[in-house]
């Protein structure tokens, strides 16, 4: 019971720095036309209220990429449109206070788009009409924005001006540069998006979608030359920032990588790469103390457990890697990386048996990890590849859990998290507990689950 509480209090304690914030999920509108050419245009409309709704103060608006990722956790295809009941349910499992969808219709000379704004908390909705020519659409997504806007936040200080007088990007530009998106081919992708620059060059969104398909197809160096023409008030500047970060990283200049993500807020994920980018520079002992920071400040996440495991390990400081690779076996239990260097520090260590059933345990996990017993080790530090700059908890508070527990049974919640305890990933199933006490504080199903999962995590 007392582990319990300890985990209840760390949950409550948390910050509460953007509670106050209202949080808004888009998603793509429906094309109810008769012409299937403009299918890309409902992408289109949700991206250009994400994309101004982002820099406004007193709301929180999900990216496009944060709503693929709750897509991907449920198995639903990026480009499926989803039904009502299914944007409700991702809007409960995303901490979402208000659901956007909608449709767009009409001909070219009169064209209509209506929004649909689900407020969570009261099941409220309410119609959202712009109304106009086709070629007309940014401007008229730029009023159904604006009106949006006012019903989340409705003491907003924006002044409308700033969404209808705001020049809009050419439509040709956000033609490319929607369809580039949506475009599953690397190589055309980056074909739509830089026509998308080259009709609109401050085109922000467009820029950061070039620079990040650079980095995808490992030309960091090019990648870094568009990211860098990102102004710094432009919303997607610390996204670009660690984009830059890591590139600089893996071109080899740990001193710019460094420099990239300590301008950076300090969050774990940049912690991660920052400690990274230390050992790169061989510089042990500020690798060491970063990746201590981040710990201290997710203590269910396994990476930054794993790269001090790793870098003690090289450095021969024998304690030090069994220590800390242990601690990360203990939030994901079937590692075969951690598992491997734990063998390999014990055999070091004189513990040849256990050093045996670690390193068979591993091979058996990964033929990629079974070849190295008799190779040399790679690279093994653990990066984080995106961030969103926000917190589990500042998205999670106790009003939305409340909100998620009305739509989803503890049943079906405690089943999920089994499912992270069936496949050995307990830092993810005890977060998720964490969230659990503090709705139902007093469960004894719950209970039951977590020392099940203290169990299977003390096994050796």
């Amino acid at each position: 019971m007392r582990r319990i509480l300890i985990y209840l209090a760390l949950a409550l304690g948390a910050g509460q720095a953007r509670a106050d914030s209202s949080t808004v999920l888009v998603f793509p509108f429906e094309n109810a036309s008769s012409d299937r050419t403009l299918d890309w245009i409902g992408e289109g409309i949700s991206e250009l209220i994400v994309e101004r709704l982002q820099p406004e103060a007193g709301v929180y608006t999900f990216s496009r990429e944060e709503r693929l990722a709750a897509f991907e956790k449920l198995g639903i295809p990026e480009t499926t449109l989803v039904s009502r009941a299914t944007a409700l349910k991702l809007g409960w499992d995303i901490g979402a206070d208000h659901v956007v969808t909608g449709r767009f219709s009409g001909t070219p000379e009169k064209f209509q788009i209506i929004a649909r704004l689900v407020n969570m908390e009261t099941g409220g909705a309410g119609q959202l009409v712009a109304e106009g020519k086709l070629e007309d659409v940014i401007p008229l997504t730029m009023s159904v924005t604006w009106q949006l806007l006012r019903k989340v936040v409705p003491g907003t200080v924006s002044p409308e001006a700033d969404y209808t007088a705001r020049p809009p990007t050419p439509r040709s530009a956000f033609e490319n540069y929607v369809r580039g998106i949506l475009n599953q081919d690397l190589r055309k992708r980056m074909e739509l998006l830089q026509t998308a620059v080259r009709l609109h060059p401050q085109y922000g969104a467009a820029l950061f979608q070039v620079g990040r398909a650079y980095h995808l197809e490992r030309d960091f160096q090019n990648s870094n030359q568009w990211l860098e023409r990102i102004p710094e008030t432009s919303f997607l500047h610390r996204q670009a920032q660690f984009l830059i970060g890591l590139n600089y990283f893996y071109l080899g200049d740990s001193p710019l990588a460094i420099a990239a993500f300590q301008a950076l807020p300090q969050t774990y994920d940049v912690l991660l790469n920052l400690g990274a980018a230390f050992s790169e520079k061989d510089d042990t002992v500020s690798a060491l103390a970063t990746w201590k920071r981040a710990a201290d400040m997710d203590q269910l996440g396994s990476d930054a457990f794993f790269n001090m495991g790793y870098v003690s390990f090289l450095k021969g400081d024998l304690d030090g890697a069994a220590k800390n690779l242990d601690e990360s076996l203990k939030l994901r239990g079937r590692d075969s990386e951690a598992l491997f260097l734990l063998g390999r520090t014990y055999e070091k260590q004189g513990r040849l048996e256990e050093s045996q059933k670690a390193i068979a345990q591993a091979s058996r996990l990964s033929q990629r990890v079974e070849r190295w017993v008799n190779q040399p080790l790679p690279k093994l530090e653990r990066l984080a590849a995106a961030t969103v700059f926000r917190s589990h908890n500042e998205i999670w508070t106790l009003p939305r859990f409340a909100r998620r527990a009305r739509s989803q049974d503890l049943g079906a919640w405690l089943e999920s998290i089994q499912t992270d305890v069936d496949s050995y990933l307990f830092g993810d199933a005890l977060r998720e507990l964490q969230d659990v006490f503090r709705i139902y504080p007093e469960s004894a199903e719950a209970r039951s689950l977590l020392e099940e999962v203290h169990r299977q995590r003390n096994l050796k």
